[in-house]
């Protein structure tokens, strides 16, 4: 496990997740369904401003675990 993600808290962790999310439907939404893996939204022109309000660390521990939990496809 990783340092970052041994200190962000469960409460951050559930509101990057659903940043995650937020994002992942918000990019889908613009390019015809297709899903982007949330680590290539990030400092693109594509980026959602829900995911201003987070590291990128807080992004990659929040989107695996939406993956661990089956919320979002193997990219």
């Amino acid at each position: 496990m990783h340092e970052e993600s041994e200190s962000l808290s469960a409460a951050r962790l559930i509101d990057a997740a659903e940043a995650v999310l937020l994002a992942v439907a918000e990019v889908a939404e613009l390019s015809s369904g297709r899903y982007v893996e949330p680590m290539e939204i990030l400092g693109s022109a594509f980026q959602p401003e829900c995911l201003c309000d987070f590291t990128r660390e807080e992004v990659v521990e929040a989107t695996a675990f939406l993956h661990r939990m089956g919320m979002l496809p193997n990219a």
